[in-house]
């Protein structure tokens, strides 16, 4: 079995086109930064970043 070579804490990967970023240590949201989608962002572990959902004021504008 392959072994992963390259870290990847603080990374997490876009649900709505894929692209892996890095996310701020401690942020709760961030943008993609090639589609531009918000996302909501946890720590499960101390340098484990996860996309929780999206930033729906975003998606609904406001409302």
């Amino acid at each position: 079995m392959a072994q992963k070579t390259k870290e990847r804490h603080g990374e997490v990967r876009c649900l709505n086109c894929f692209e892996r970023f890095y996310v701020a240590q401690g942020a709760t949201k961030d943008a993609c930064p090639k589609c531009k989608m918000e996302w909501r962002i946890s720590w499960p572990y101390p340098d484990t970043a996860k996309i929780r959902g999206p930033v729906w004021e975003k998606l609904t504008g406001g409302k």
